[in-house]
Parts: C-alpha cells; sequence; structure tokens
C-alpha cells in the first residue's frame, strides 16, 4: 500500500513538476540528437497560441470563380425591364448582372450554360424588344470545380499563409465552392525602418514612443537587423505609416528608409493570385521598359523546384534563392548563356501578367540554382519567395467577404472568459470546502493540477485557443468537479455508516468508479463524433469545442481517479483518518458491534 501510495506520488508531482515548466517559459525549443524537435510557444500569456477571436486578426471568405460569363453590346440604350425579361426568359441562376450608366454594355455572369442566355437575347430580339440595334455577344464558360479543385486551393492557400508567417492560420473548404480563411494575430502592416544615422535606442524606448503615437492598435516593435526596426500592428494602414515617418524622424532624426507590407493586405494578395509563373527575356536595358522576345523559351512556375529567401554569407545583404528541376535547369542554362553579358538584358520573371522581377544573369548558370540579389529587404526578399514558391492556385478565387477582429476586442473577450471562469470555479470551491471539508481541499489541489495539466497540453500540442475551446474547458471543469462529488458523496454514504475514513476512501472510490466510467466514456464519445462530422462540415468552431472538451475529460479522469484518490490516502496516513468531521459534516452513525 505504502509502496503503491509513493509510486503514484511521485508520478504526480513528476507531471506537476513538467506541466509547470512547460508554462514558466514564453517557448520551448528541445533539440537534441536522440530527442525529437519540439518548439512551441508563442508572444500571448503562457505561450499558447490564441485564434482569431481572441488575437483578433482577419476573417476572408473566397469564392470559386466560375459559371458562365456573357457580355452584351448593343448600340443603343437598353431598357432595365428588357434585361429584366431577358433573365426570366433565360431561366438562368444569376449570379451578378452589371452594366454601365449609358445601359449600352451588359455583364451576367450565370451558373447555366452560355446557350441559354445566347438563346434568350435571340427570342428577345425576335419578340422586337431590341429594336433598332446591334447586339453583340460575347460569352466565356468557366465549369463548376471539381472537389479535388477545390481540395488543391485550399493546400495551395493554406501553403501561402503559412510561408506569410501566420501563426496557426485556419483555411479549409465552406460549402462546395468557398474557401474560408481566418489569420490569427495578422493585421494592417508590418513596417521596416532604418535611420540614415546609427541611432543608440534601445527597444523599450522606442515602444515607449510609438504607443504613444498608436494607443488602440498597440503595436510591437523588435530589432529586426542592426539599425533596422520591425514595427508589427494590427490595424497600422498607410496613413499611420507616413505619420510614423514624420514623427520618427522629428524625435529622432531622418530615417534612411521606411517600408510598410500590409498584413492583411499583403496576404490578401498572396492568395488571391492565380500565380500564373512565367520567365521571359527581357530585350531592353532600360529598367522603365518592358519589352520581351516574342519567343516562347518554355521556362514557367511549373518548372521551379523551390524559392526561399536567405542572406549573403558574405555580404549579409537579403536574397531570394530559386532552384529548377532538370528540365528547367536546361532550358534555364540555355537562357543565361545567350543573354550573359549581352548589353544589359535581362530575365524577366511574370507573375500574372505582372513583371515581379528582372535579375541580370552575371554568369552562366548551369545547374539551375540562382541567387536574386537586390537590396531587398528581409520583408521584400520573403515576400517575392513565397509569390514564387506557394504554387499556382488550380481555380481562380474572388474574395466575398472580408472582416477584420481587433485585437483589443479579443483581449477584451479573453479577459472575460478568465474572469468567468476564475468566479465560477472559485464558487464551486468555496461549496465544495463548505459542504465536503477536506474532501473539498482536495478537490481544489487536484483541479489546479488538472488545469495546469490540461494548459500545458494545449501549448505542447498545440491548440490554438479560441473562445470554442474555453467554453469546452470550462465545461471539463465542471464535469471533473462532477467526479469528485461522486466519490465523495460515495465516502460520506460509508462513514455515515460507521466505516473508518481509510476504508471510506477505498470503497467510496470503488463505488464510485462506474458513474465517472460510464459518464466520462459516453462524453469522450460525444466528443468524437463531434470532431468526425465537423471536420466534414467544414465546423470549426464545433471542433475547437470538442477537442478541448475531449482533452479535458480524459485529464479529469486522471485527475478524479488517480490524484484525488492519492491525496486522500495520503491525508489519511498522516493521521486525519481518525477526525471523521473533516470529511463531513453530518452526524455518523456508531458501528454495529
Amino acid at each position: 500500500m505504502k509502496t503503491r501510495l509513493i509510486r503514484v506520488s511521485i508520478i504526480i508531482v513528476t507531471l506537476l513538476i513538467l506541466a509547470t515548466m512547460a508554462l514558466s517559459f514564453q517557448n520551448i525549443n528541445i533539440e537534441g540528437r536522440f530527442l525529437p524537435t519540439l518548439q512551441r510557444g508563442s508572444e500571448n500569456v503562457l505561450g499558447l497560441k490564441l485564434g482569431l477571436d481572441l488575437e483578433g486578426g482577419a476573417h476572408l471568405v473566397y469564392q470559386a470563380d466560375y459559371g458562365t460569363t456573357i457580355y452584351i453590346k448593343t448600340t443603343t440604350a437598353v431598357k432595365p425591364e428588357v434585361v429584366a425579361q431577358l433573365i426570366e426568359q433565360s431561366k438562368a441562376e444569376i449570379i451578378e448582372v452589371l452594366s454601365n450608366e449609358e445601359n449600352t454594355e451588359f455583364y451576367i455572369k450565370t451558373v447555366n450554360l452560355s446557350e441559354d442566355i445566347k438563346a434568350a437575347v435571340m427570342n428577345i430580339k425576335e419578340q422586337g424588344l431590341l429594336i433598332n440595334t446591334e447586339i453583340e455577344l460575347d460569352m466565356k464558360d468557366v465549369p463548376k470545380p471539381t472537389e479535388a479543385q477545390m481540395t488543391g486551393a485550399v493546400d495551395t492557400v493554406l501553403r501561402r499563409v503559412n510561408l506569410y508567417g501566420t501563426d496557426e492560420p485556419i483555411v479549409q473548404q465552406y460549402g462546395d465552392d468557398r474557401i474560408l480563411v481566418q489569420l490569427p494575430g495578422i493585421g494592417g502592416s508590418r513596417t521596416t525602418f532604418s535611420f540614415k544615422e546609427p541611432q543608440d535606442l534601445e527597444i523599450s524606448q522606442l515602444d515607449t514612443f510609438i504607443s504613444t503615437l498608436f494607443v488602440r492598435s498597440r503595436p510591437s516593435i523588435e530589432l529586426s537587423s542592426p539599425n533596422t526596426y520591425l514595427l508589427k500592428s494590427a490595424s497600422l494602414t498607410q496613413e499611420m505609416v507616413d505619420g510614423l515617418q514624420t514623427a520618427l524622424e522629428d524625435k529622432y532624426g531622418e530615417l534612411a528608409s521606411i517600408q510598410s507590407i500590409g498584413g492583411v493586405e499583403g496576404a490578401k494578395k498572396l492568395i488571391g493570385k492565380t500565380a500564373l509563373l512565367e520567365f521571359k527575356e527581357r530585350t531592353c536595358t532600360d529598367l522603365s521598359c518592358l519589352e520581351y522576345s516574342d519567343s516562347d523559351i518554355g521556362l514557367t512556375g511549373d518548372d521551379l523546384a523551390e524559392a526561399y529567401a536567405s542572406t549573403n554569407s558574405q555580404t549579409g545583404e537579403w536574397g531570394v534563392n530559386i532552384r529548377f528541376n532538370d528540365t528547367g535547369s536546361e532550358i534555364f542554362s540555355n537562357l543565361t548563356q545567350r543573354i550573359v553579358g549581352n548589353n544589359g538584358k535581362r530575365i524577366a520573371i511574370i507573375l500574372d501578367g505582372e513583371e515581379l522581377i528582372a535579375p541580370i544573369s552575371r554568369a552562366w548558370i548551369r545547374d539551375g540554382r540562382s541567387e536574386i540579389t537586390g537590396n531587398f529587404s528581409r520583408i521584400e526578399a520573403q515576400t517575392i519567395s513565397i509569390q514564387l514558391d506557394s504554387g499556382r492556385l488550380p481555380i481562380p478565387l474572388n474574395l466575398i467577404q472580408e472582416s477584420s477582429v481587433d485585437a483589443l476586442l479579443g483581449e477584451e473577450s479573453l479577459q472575460r472568459s478568465l474572469l468567468a471562469g476564475i468566479v465560477g470555479l472559485s464558487l464551486v470551491l468555496v461549496f465544495m470546502i463548505a459542504y465536503y471539508r477536506v474532501g473539498g481541499i482536495v478537490a481544489g489541489l487536484a483541479l489546479i493540477f488538472y488545469t495546469l495539466l490540461v494548459l500545458a497540453l494545449f501549448k505542447i500540442i498545440p491548440i490554438t485557443l479560441t473562445l470554442p475551446h474555453i467554453g469546452g474547458l470550462i465545461l471539463s471543469i465542471g464535469l471533473a468537479v462532477d467526479s469528485n462529488i461522486l466519490i465523495f458523496e460515495r465516502m460520506k454514504e460509508e462513514i455515515r455508516l460507521g466505516r473508518t475514513v481509510t476504508s471510506a476512501i477505498e470503497v467510496g472510490f470503488n463505488r464510485a468508479w462506474p458513474a465517472i466510467r460510464d459518464g466520462n466514456v459516453s462524453t469522450l464519445i460525444t466528443c468524437g463524433v463531434l470532431l468526425f462530422f465537423g471536420n466534414r462540415l467544414g465546423g470549426g468552431l464545433i471542433n475547437g469545442f470538442a477537442l478541448s472538451l475531449l482533452i479535458g475529460v480524459a485529464v479529469s479522469m486522471f485527475t478524479a481517479v488517480i490524484v484525488s484518490h492519492n491525496l486522500l490516502q495520503i491525508l489519511a496516513a498522516l493521521g486525519l483518518s481518525s477526525k471523521k468531521f473533516l470529511f463531513t459534516p453530518e452526524k455518523i452513525r456508531k458501528a454495529n458491534s
């Protein structure tokens, strides 16, 4: 008995120490030859990752761009009622109808086949509704995306936002043709700036000054490189960036550079790009000239194996490294051989019809590996590498819904949730101690252990906390209390019957265990069902609630059956078993002789 008590106590204390250590450090980085790599943490409280509703960020919904697009051009104005009749007769499921101010050009988008609209237009023409006008039709059919295309689009978007550096983004299919994107913590901009003359500034000093400029956006600042600072904010607009430049120069001196890339705006640009990547030979030397060779060199984004940003080991400058596959390497070798040293001709990299960069080839590159330099900042190099490496979307996407959650609103939600949890838990513990006395104290200690262990698991797994996660956590705390109540009630019954405290502990646990087991197992099954269907129905809120409840219930079974049991046995062994009144406020029957 004593040996088992000591062993269990050692396990409990070890878990308590590990959980406390996991939560004590903001970030956990474990790497070793014989150890798995573990990198967990964030800038938030206890290093926990917070979701969109708690940390703030962007909520985006994209629609697959498909259907039949009809362009109707007439030589004279067309009455709106004629267009309405056209739509009615076509029996088409209309997505959008737009026209110019003169009502001579119409843009009609429908999911029906183009022939439906075409036949309706001709029918209206024959009925004499379009008199003395010439009709010009231009139709374009884009089929509805397949499930495989939607899956590929989700994977590509997720890869792009991951490369962008967003913590725990949520990207999932929403219905048959929509994609939901949630970007926690991403804001209006990430701004880098450097002073013309190096400044001996403490980060705290600069942070205090900038915080006075932007009270509501609450930006954070860090030193990204010597004399270069990185400012992150949840809601920094271009106007605010301009104001920042003026304030910094008035306070500390002239800036050498200031560059801002929008957090939300930048992510939207990356997500929304179809990423048709082409490599062309630019035939003119003037930097403002955009003339290219008519001949197709046959090099596209499909030939690009990878692209990544890095610093040059000798100069320390940021650059973009690219590597082609075997086919691309051969084409790239021939291209660089042809233009190297040829009057400044460049290799233009074209993204969706727009020139991204146009580097000069300074040498014949035979192995398909190259580094593109050009006085890039870290953010510029990373952005270009993402654009090159993220891949092409299998279907075009249109942004149809955009909303943002202010970081202050998320912080307020978190504070209220924590306050509600603390108040509720405190009231429960007060009742438990008043009614179950020593048992209530044991329950309180077990719940503290439970909370530390669950939060440590959330951090190590890791789980991005949202309000549904917190709801599931609070519910699991209630279930943990319920398990302790079942145990203590059975103990009270045995003590009232005249058993010793030590005997009542064992019998009470044995009697309570079937009810605890059945209740918790049924809850775990329910959580499994919610997770299964939540994944298939795109229910991120359902998944968050079910996952935190599942973890909480599993840990509560351990704390109720092992931790509470062990604590009671220790107290009994310390001599409290003779003081039955400490375990129940009710009268105790004398044992039968």
